[in-house]
């Protein structure tokens, strides 16, 4: 191995190389792929044998941005999407090996870098839903290469939103309503915890429109002028909906 490149081992526990399917193995590398970040400059050298440990080659300066990613998720304070991606390594690992007990490990040649144990419980747990989806809020931030731009949200709770994206075109018009509040609509990808609340992961920007910044006691007013009959459960219902995909 050249001195100015690492490897590090990702052990998979609960196959072995002749065992593992190919989708599985890719959905535990695309997901440590965003735990250790830069997966541009981490290149798929070997898969040792006895157990699935794929080793991955990388400029020493890329290897040590990794390791201290991996250092912030250990203690908790990664960014979302890597904490995201690391607990859904722990799904993965206790569906695939919960009663070997054994973790999945990121290893470089002298240490452990980062332990995932099982995680203690996915029942209830869903991921990977789609569904038509709409999010109010204040556009905070568009860039990013490529055919799909990242995008930021604020939304009404004062929460930074990230995971949306939009074609070029899209968010050439969108930069436009910087700062002011809008409503993206599009295909969400959602997830359901084990307690049952639902989470936004992603969302691909499909269209919009600008929302008018009114003053909410106007809104209210008006609201409240209209001939309609609410139901005694309005409220009930409303926040009920807010809670699914």
């Amino acid at each position: 191995m050249r001195t100015d490149f690492e490897e590090l081992s990702f052990v998979i526990p609960g196959y072995t190389p002749e065992t593992i399917p190919l989708n599985r193995l890719i959905e535990y590398l695309q997901q440590m792929a965003v735990v250790l970040g830069d997966p541009e400059n981490l290149h798929l050298v070997a898969i040792e044998t006895g157990s699935v440990s794929p080793v991955l080659h990388a400029p020493k300066a890329v290897a040590l941005e990794a390791r201290e990613r991996a250092r912030r998720v250990a203690r908790g304070d990664g960014t979302r999407k890597q904490v995201d991606a690391y607990n859904r390594i722990r799904r993965m690992v206790r569906r695939d090996a919960r009663e070997l007990g054994t973790p999945a490990l990121l290893r470089s040649a002298t240490a452990v870098l980062l332990e995932i144990p099982a995680a203690s419980d996915d029942s209830g747990v869903l991921s990977g839903v789609r569904q038509a989806t709409s999010v109010d809020g204040q556009l905070i931030r568009v860039g990013g290469a490529g055919d799909d731009a990242a995008l930021q949200v604020q939304d009404l709770q004062g929460k930074i939103l990230s995971g949306f994206t939009a074609k070029r075109g899209m968010a050439k018009d969108l930069a436009a309503h910087l700062w002011e509040p809008v409503r993206l609509h599009g295909i969400g990808l959602w997830e359901r915890t084990g307690d049952g609340q639902w989470l936004l992961e992603r969302m691909q920007v499909q269209s919009f429109e600008p929302i008018e910044d009114e003053d909410a006691n106007l809104v209210l007013e008006r609201l409240r002028s209209l001939n309609i009959a609410w139901p005694e459960d309005a409220l009930d219902r409303l926040l009920a909906e807010r809670q699914q995909p």
